[in-house]
């Protein structure tokens, strides 16, 4: 009844816009209608903010960087921010149900291999909106489904792949996607619908208006979207199988799940969102602006948010509430967000939590012809709470405590020019204080970059970064099991957390080309190598006694611990862009080796097993890792048949891999908990149609080869959809 009634609110809109007076004045975001029609040389000059935290072209950044816009999105028929990704070279994209993706950069996934999903996920690329991170602490990375944005308030999306912490803050381990959105440029009115249907029972609506008043501009929008799977069958680890309609499921310890109602109370859904956003802001002179943007959202989805022990979907929910004000007045810059919000990982109660996160920056710019200087701080808190979801006594929560992390941070960065600006030499260096573990680590950044002319230029990059810690390893504090084994003597098995852990480090080395070979073709071409250690996961420890009264009980402690192993990846991404009149070409592909060292198969310290292996066995041993493809990359072909009608191409693949979950420790036969992914192409066509000025009819073909195999770890299949609709705005 809710998903009907907000799907009728959004038709209404739509239909009340049709019928506005054509007279209302012209409106249009940040350069949005030159998207529509750049050259290449224009798309070359497209500025990007998130290389350096200035604005510059695209060209000319020091960092290895990518801009998809959104007239790109829009041809291509993609229908959410996480599949636009695919258009970005160096990103990972893999589907597990429809609309839940698994996204990483440059890949560096499933590790420490056979680990559970909340380790493997994609804990080290820090996802921002408007500069506002959205990182979840419970374990690290992104909850896509909870963006309170959508592709209809999108302007751009900028990707910088690398460490990039000496700008941003811990946790942009590998990289830093940065999703911009839309902004009225042109006074008067503005307003803006789009509707999207499809296979699948894929609804899609979005619905904006706004209002520029000289200096003053305020857009208020709402977007929702309702996804179906495309089964209903679930994999179990245990029976190495998927299940129609399980009546039952069974999990690591044996034990019969029979309450599946509850924890899949509706197995079809695959996602259903929706949000509302307020953005607002006032231009005090050419130097100076505020910007404010407040919003809520709730969704559910079904993707792998989790360890259930049974299979890899699980149902995550959130409620939550975000508030952000950011100032630039005279070169000091400003920023201040404050998020919240009831989340669970699974329908269960033990699983439940209340959070919020304060992220604060200021910085001054200081610049005096060819330097620069930048020097700030800044300060991360996040408080994940679950004490009134949680059974105190029985210690059935995930942490059942108020649980705190802090990072205060210290910043300088700088910038010189030489040789007539054909030379720029790019330095940062920042220095974050945690509270767990209470030490200081250092993020740094040095590059350069040789302009040899108006076509060509080098880069060079050597820098380095840490992700902070996270609520889950620092203060688990969980129940497994408690047995009686006798008179007054009890055996125990508990998580718990560690507060001493050594944070997950990388350092990269990069060169890069670029050249504008033609007016009409360009080429980018990166390589990279990047080292990283400290990884963790929970490890069996030695076994202990307690005497509680006359009670003896004897306690395994499974403890979050640091891993002697280590990473080292070296790759290859080079992307080539042809952009004529009539027909535009993209292809892109990263090509990469990644290497593990030190690592064991093994969950358990020396001595706890004798004669079994244990996390310090593998030390001197190399192998290759096979969870990342070796090969990845994709591509677009656009075709303006007419001057209202484009036609546009995609394609996104990968080779095959490997990936090893934690089953594959526990049931230890060579055949579950791993799974043999194949290598796929995706193939997906869009075609688009202006019949009157403001409204654009499309229909998009996706998977057309039906490659319909799982490109998750057990998953859901993906077969070949159908969508289409219309976007209109206000002319």
């Amino acid at each position: 009844m809710e998903r009907s009634v907000t799907r009728k609110l959004v038709i209404a809109i739509i239909t009340i816009g049709a019928f506005m007076h054509k007279g209302f004045s012209q409106t249009d975001t940040a350069k949005a209608s030159a998207y529509e029609s750049m050259s290449l040389k224009e798309l070359l000059n497209v500025k990007i903010v998130s290389a350096s935290k200035s604005a510059e072209l695209l060209f000319d950044a020091p960092l290895s960087a990518s801009v998809v816009t959104r007239a790109e999105i829009r041809r291509t028929g993609c229908t959410s921010i996480m599949e636009a990704l695919r258009l970005v070279p160096g990103v990972i994209v893999r589907e597990q149900s429809n609309g839940n993706y698994d996204i990483h950069l440059r890949g560096m996934d499933n590790v420490p291999p056979n680990a559970s999903f909340d380790l493997t996920s994609n804990t080290t690329t820090l996802v921002m909106i408007d500069n506002r991170p959205i990182y979840n602490y419970l374990r690290g990375g992104t909850f896509w489904e909870t963006l309170p944005v959508d592709l209809h308030d999108v302007e751009k999306i900028e990707v910088v792949r690398g460490p990039a912490a000496a700008l941003y803050g811990p946790n942009a381990v590998n990289g830093v996607i940065n999703i911009i959105t839309r902004q009225i440029e042109k006074k008067g009115l503005y307003a803006t619908v789009n509707n999207q249907q499809g296979s699948n029972y894929t609804f899609i609506d979005n619905a904006s208006i706004g209002y520029r008043l000289n200096r003053l501009s305020i857009i208020a929008s709402g977007n929702f979207q309702h996804r179906n799977r495309s089964q209903e069958s679930y994999y179990e680890y245990s029976r190495d199988q998927y299940i129609e309609q399980p009546a039952y499921l069974i999990n690591f310890g044996q034990d019969t799940i029979r309450n599946i109602g509850a924890i899949y109370p509706k197995p079809q859904l695959s996602m259903e969102k929706m949000a509302g956003n307020l953005f607002a802001s006032y231009r005090i002179s050419d130097k100076s602006k505020v910007v404010i943007s407040t919003g809520v959202q709730h969704s559910v989805a079904q993707r792998v948010a989790t360890e259930n022990e049974f299979t890899p979907l699980s149902f995550a929910h959130s409620n939550t509430r975000y508030a952000d004000v950011q100032g630039n007045i005279n070169g000091l810059t400003g920023q201040f967000s404050y998020n919240e919000g009831t989340q669970y990982t699974d329908y269960s109660a033990e699983n439940k939590y209340d959070f919020k996160t304060i992220n604060s920056n200021i910085e001054y710019n200081f610049s005096r012809r060819n330097f620069s200087l930048k020097p700030g701080i800044s300060f991360q808190r996040a408080v994940y709470d679950d004490r009134k979801y949680a059974d105190q006594v029985n210690w059935t929560g995930v942490f059942n405590a108020r649980t705190v992390i802090n990072t205060q941070s210290a910043s300088l960065h700088g910038e010189y020019k030489l040789f007539h600006n054909a030379l720029r030499l790019v330095g940062g260096l920042a220095a974050s204080r945690f509270n767990y573990p209470d030490t200081t680590y250092l993020s740094f950044e040095l590059a350069a970059t040789w302009k040899l002319n108006k076509s060509n230029l080098f880069r060079l990059v050597y820098s380095g970064a840490p992700r902070s810690a996270n609520i889950y390893d620092t203060y688990v504090a969980q129940t497994i099991q408690l047995n009686p084994a006798g008179v007054h003597t009890f055996d125990v098995m508990a998580l718990s957390g560690n507060k001493d852990l050594r944070l997950l480090t990388a350092k990269m080395v990069e060169a890069g080309y670029r050249s504008t070979i033609s007016h009409v073709v360009s080429l980018d071409v990166e390589v990279f190598n990047i080292c990283s250690k400290n990884y963790n996961t929970s490890i069996i420890q030695a076994p202990y006694t307690l005497l509680a009264g006359i009670d003896t009980i004897h306690v395994t402690e499974i403890r979050a611990t640091n891993l002697p192993m280590q990473l080292n990846q070296a790759g290859l991404t080079f992307s080539l862009t042809i952009d004529t009149k009539k027909i535009k070409i993209k292809p892109f592909a990263t090509l990469q080796h990644t290497q593990i060292k030190d690592y064991a198969i093994s969950n358990v310290m020396p001595g706890v097993i004798p004669g079994a292996a244990d996390i310090y066995s593998g030390i001197g041993t190399k192998r290759t890792l096979k969870s990342t493809p070796a090969l990845y990359g994709g591509g677009i072909i656009e075709y303006k048949i007419a001057p209202k009608v484009n036609f546009a191409v995609s394609s996104y693949y990968y080779t095959k891999q490997d990936y090893y979950h934690i089953s594959n420790i526990i049931y230890h036969d060579g055949i579950r908990g791993i799974d043999h992914l194949q290598g796929k192409l995706i193939m997906n066509a869009a075609i688009s149609y202006e019949p009157v000025k403001g409204l654009v009819l499309n229909c998009s073909g996706k998977n057309l080869l039906n490659q319909t195999a799982h490109e998750f770890f057990y998953t859901d299949k993906t077969p070949f959809m159908v969508m289409g609709g219309c976007t209109w705005q206000l002319q």
